[in-house]
């Protein structure tokens, strides 16, 4: 269809819709329909009106029309932001958030989008608080934040804030906003251990804190100053409680100010705790008892007797676990509590193969001229297989290799827990659950990426751990809901795929619209698994200048039609 000007013998023109056809391969035309006459249409504006009532109609043609004057400057990070933002409801932090901003009217900054900003980064681009404000800030969809990137001293200020209230967010944490069932439960287990954050520093200056300190770094930056966290998870992984110490600390000194930690802020006393073997003492097994607390600990069986050892080593006291005799178990008494001692051949490989690993390396030392003691007394792993290293010649142990030879594959366990609560087995598959801390770790110091630090003083330490802790509870508790639907991708994937949603600004003379990317595959799964709707696909309209008011409205009804208009087919 289309329309023609016919003009009759008198010279007046009429304005006629027309349609063209074939009849027998011929093109004809049919008048569908006579306007009136053009100079009355024109004089009265019946045609303008006419225009605009038939664009209602033709949506496809006017973005067409209107794709000329489209500008796209850049994309946004919507996808993450998004669900960090929903979680952060979900959970409760915001309403926290909201009411700890509340009690400070004069604070004079939007803490609340601060705090929240700095935990998004941590799944978006986990950057230092001055990349933050300067480039990050601005790539996350203004919808969400709401605000302009506040002043670099203003990411400080509510970090100070935060370090303030630290308890009220301890206490939101612990209680996952009023449903946490932990510890009601006849038998629960707490894990706990200890990992080090290293900071970009060799400055441990007193003046600026006890913190910051040098010490045996786990990450092997012994080079850099660190801190020390002591971390407690549940059965499901999700933080119960933490704790900074400074980088020196030694680590079975960690242990009584947990326990009175649980004690006075959480007031728990029925719990079994399990860690690992590093923080087995005397004293530390005694302060459990005192706590009243069951406790489920990595035993160092070598240093125990001779002949304790002896009676460790003797496998006709042990049964059989399998088929194969590859894993055996037996129980021992040891100062009144149970000793569940295990042997297995996949330990005892990678026991024979991390030695062969030393003395490779040691004999390289050896064979080396002018040999020195001092070469190997800093590392303990050496100092076990070397004899010489006071006077003389520094020279292999082969007693010493003989003797480690036999622990070979040996392991143990102790425990506070009656057999009739807990048998063998199940108190060693309770310690191997250690796991859900080491996982923990790695999330913490790997995707939300807590080291390096670059703060200088206690409270500003401890205030971006705190932020980091509260980011890996919100990802904690999704890894816990993706485990329990068997979900068939991990929350790690999950985010790099948000990360790829973005909200995109289309500037059409006058007016900007923000709408998303397509939302599919394991982006949506996650949404649908974890119950979250998705943004619309048209986020906002808003007018960005005074002219072109009409314009911008008809935009503005084109742009709700987005969802319906297959693009492909323009």
């Amino acid at each position: 269809m289309f329309l023609r000007v016919n003009r009759n013998a008198r010279g007046t023109e009429y304005l006629q819709i027309v349609r063209s056809y074939r009849d027998n391969g011929k093109v004809k035309q049919q008048i569908l329909l006579t306007l009136g006459r053009l100079d009355l249409l024109q004089a009265s504006g019946e045609i303008d009106g006419l225009v605009k009532a038939l664009a209602r109609f033709a949506v496809k043609q006017r973005l067409i029309d209107l794709s000329k004057d489209i500008s796209v400057s850049q994309v946004y990070h919507l996808g993450a932001a998004h669900v960090v933002s929903r979680m952060l409801e979900r959970l409760g932090l915001k309403r926290m958030l909201e009411r700890l901003a509340a009690e400070h009217p004069r604070m004079k900054l939007p803490w609340v989008a601060i705090i929240t900003g700095m935990i998004m980064s941590r799944f978006i681009k986990p950057c230092s608080k001055r990349r933050l404000n300067l480039e990050e800030w601005g790539k996350i969809y203004p919808g969400i934040l709401e605000t302009d990137a506040p002043p670099l001293k203003s990411f400080y200020r509510a970090m100070d804030v935060l370090w303030k209230h630290r308890d009220d967010v301890e206490e939101v944490l612990f209680d996952r906003g009023g449903e946490r069932d932990l510890f009601n439960q006849e038998l629960d287990l707490v894990f706990y251990d200890l990992t080090t954050l290293h900071f970009e520093s060799t400055n441990d200056d007193p003046d600026d804190g006890e913190l910051r300190r040098f010490g045996y770094s786990k990450n092997h930056r012994d080079d850099l100053t660190q801190v020390m966290l002591g971390l407690l998870v549940d059965r499901d992984g999700v933080p119960v409680g933490y704790q900074l110490f400074p980088g020196n600390t030694y680590e079975p000194n960690t242990l009584p100010v947990i326990l009175e930690k649980l004690k006075t802020k959480y007031h728990i006393t029925r719990i079994v705790l399990v860690a690992d073997r590093g923080i087995i003492m005397r004293g530390n097994v005694d302060e459990l008892r005192k706590a009243q607390m069951d406790f489920i600990l990595g035993m160092k069986l070598w240093g125990m007797t001779k002949a304790w050892q002896a009676d460790v080593m003797d496998k006709s006291q042990y049964r059989a676990l399998n088929k194969e005799g590859t894993l055996l178990i037996r129980e021992m008494k040891y100062k009144g509590d149970r000793l569940i001692v295990t042997w297995s051949q996949e330990r005892a490989d990678r026991d024979a193969y991390i030695r062969s690993e030393i003395l490779k390396k040691i004999r390289e030392q050896l064979d080396k001229k002018n040999i020195e003691p001092k070469q190997f007394v800093t590392h303990k792993g050496y100092r076990q297989f070397l004899k010489g290293l006071n006077k003389g010649t520094p020279q292999l142990n082969e007693e010493a290799i003989a003797a480690s030879q036999k622990r070979d594959g040996f392991f143990g366990v102790l425990t506070s827990i009656p057999a009739e609560t807990l048998c063998n087995e199940e108190v060693y598959g309770r310690y191997k659950d250690l796991w859900h801390v080491e996982a923990a770790f790695g999330e913490i110091k790997g995707s939300i990426e807590t080291r390096p630090m670059f703060h200088r003083v206690d409270p500003r330490i401890q205030s971006h751990v705190l932020l980091c802790l509260m980011a890996y509870y919100m990802e904690a508790i999704l890894i816990r809901d993706f485990r329990k639907a068997k979900a068939s991708f991990t929350v790690g994937q999950w985010f790099r795929a948000l990360n790829e949603v973005h909200a995109i600004p289309v500037d059409v003379r006058g007016t900007r619209a923000w709408v998303r990317n397509e939302i599919n595959g394991i982006v949506a799964e996650g949404y649908e698994l974890m119950r979250l709707k998705m943004p619309e696909r048209v986020l906002k309209i808003e007018k960005i200048c005074s002219e072109e008011g009409v314009v911008a409205q008809n935009f503005s009804e084109i742009i709700k039609n987005y969802e319906k208009i297959d693009i492909s087919q323009i």
